[in-house]
């Protein structure tokens, strides 16, 4: 066989094995274009469910609160309610005096007989008493309304989402906005010590950080009697801000605080825990560049300790 036969034979052969080649990669860039937008599929998928369990989180923390919340809006309104009934009644007799001098008629009657007539109902009305009595009402019932104020914006605070986008945000203030909606449902449990220490800002989302707080807040609360207490305690060290939350409730058993970080997981009876309270916020933690660590002993009490990073 000549020499050129033998280059020809092994072009020939390079040739196949170059089309092949570039047949299996065409294959295999097919194949991974294929896997690459079913992982952007289930990785979108994901992240749906991930944003649907920490919705299912937030409305299971704020479900607890719900009852201590309305007893706490329907006391002033009930009695904002009555006062302004009483108000109607004192404003109508009031009224009446000035029935009185407007039919008055002064070519009939002199100024002594009208005036005999307006005292007559005054004291049929005992006006003397709705004068003092009229101010008090109106202050009871602004003050009442300026509670349900209060309340309301404290949940527009907890509740608003705003961007995904993190912030400069004041650690304290999520606390004692936390605080101020879970009160109520605090007040029967504990006592509420805070110690808060100057912090500079971090870069958070105050919703999610609120959840947080709110499910530790609540935790704290279902694992305490009437004499619990609750210590939440701020301090800045190195970069960080560190937020410990402790109580000195019934605490947690070494075998189940392994897992207390496991979705679904939970000690609660069924129907009042879904256990996606701890890991949602291990989660909110996390996305915040922070880290969340608990210590507990039984009968003793349980702290968490949480670590975000300065702004």
């Amino acid at each position: 066989m000549s020499e050129l036969n033998t280059y020809k034979i092994a072009y020939e052969h390079e040739k196949k094995a170059r089309k092949l080649a570039e047949k299996l990669l065409e294959d295999k860039t097919r194949k991974l274009c294929d896997n690459i937008m079913h992982l952007e599929g289930v990785v979108s998928e994901l992240k749906t469910t991930q944003i649907q369990l920490i919705l299912s989180a937030k409305m299971a923390s704020l479900g607890q609160l719900t009852a201590g919340i309305a007893h706490e809006i329907n006391n002033p309104i009930a009695y904002s309610y009555s006062n302004l009934f009483c108000l109607s009644e004192n404003i109508s007799n009031i009224l009446k005096l000035d029935k009185v001098l407007q039919a008055h008629n002064p070519e009939k009657e002199n100024t002594d007989e009208i005036f005999k007539k307006y005292q007559k109902v005054r004291q049929e009305i005992d006006a003397d008493y709705l004068i003092s009595d009229t101010p008090t009402l109106l202050a009871d019932t602004i003050e009442g309304i300026e509670r349900v104020k209060k309340i309301v914006s404290n949940l527009k605070k907890i509740a608003y989402k705003g961007d995904e986008e993190l912030i400069p945000c004041s650690i304290n203030d999520c606390i004692k906005d936390c605080i101020k909606v879970s009160a109520n449902e605090l007040k029967y449990t504990m006592k509420v010590k805070l110690e808060l220490s100057d912090c500079d800002n971090i870069l958070g989302q105050p919703y999610d950080l609120n959840q947080v707080f709110i499910n530790l807040f609540m935790n704290a609360s279902h694992a305490c009697n009437e004499s619990g207490i609750l210590t939440i305690q701020t301090a800045q060290k190195k970069g960080h801000v560190i937020v410990s939350v402790k109580d000195n409730g019934k605490g947690i058993s070494e075998e189940n605080i392994l897992k207390i970080f496991d979705p679904f997981y939970t000690t609660k009876p069924i129907g009042e825990g879904t256990g996606l309270g701890l890991p949602t916020s291990h989660g909110i933690i996390k996305k915040h560049n922070g880290q969340i660590e608990v210590q507990s002993e039984v009968n003793v009490g349980t702290c968490f300790k949480i670590t975000l990073p300065l702004a």
